[in-house]
């Protein structure tokens, strides 16, 4: 199954087509840098989505599962996923099963063996750039699922490691299909 994935400078300035409720969010960050990071990631989630609904980016409209997880209203089959750290994004697009894609800088201030160890993963490996992919992997499963991210995912998931910018570790899971990643990058 083709899965689309979107690699995203979020450095790269973009004429923001946010919602009034995104809007807001936005404006509840902290950091200049925090809300101006999401508010292009989130444009560039629209734009993407665009694409594939036929539509205007700013006419999406997204509704949330329980978990947070989000789709589109008004549109069927078209399954994605956004994840967002430092200065990329990614966005996976797949037509048919559930997706989920994470994106992790890798950074020296986290103790990513410790966060594996308390959301239940077990035989992790020594390096810093190889723990850091596991941890994409488990967060791409969950958020595939639209589960939590402290329980283990269950389900018939399929898994790869992604080719991610320098410094930065990314995977995508799939529900029930093996992933047959094509790389996008210019929206």
């Amino acid at each position: 199954m083709i899965v689309d994935v979107w690699t995203v400078s979020l450095e790269v300035e973009r004429a923001p087509t946010l919602s009034p409720e995104e809007q807001t969010r936005a404006a509840r960050f902290i950091f200049e840098r925090d809300r101006v990071k999401w508010a292009r990631a989130r444009t560039a989630l629209r734009t993407v989505l665009a694409q594939y609904a036929g539509t205007n980016p700013g006419d999406l409209v997204f509704a949330y599962g329980e978990n947070g997880k989000p789709r589109l209203e008004g549109v069927t089959g078209v399954e994605f996923n956004l994840s967002h750290a430092g200065a990329w994004a990614m966005v996976a697009v797949a037509l048919g099963p559930a997706v989920g894609v994470d994106l992790e800088a890798i950074r020296l201030d986290v103790n990513i063996a410790d966060l594996l160890r308390r959301v239940g993963e077990r035989d992790l490996p020594t390096s810093r750039e190889d723990l850091f992919q596991v941890w994409t992997r488990r967060e791409a499963r969950t958020k595939a699922t639209g589960g939590q991210l402290m329980r283990t995912p269950i389900g018939d998931l399929r898994l790869v490691d992604l080719a991610a910018p320098e410094g930065y570790r990314a995977a995508l899971a799939m529900v029930g299909h093996d992933p047959e990643v094509r790389y996008r990058s210019a929206i």
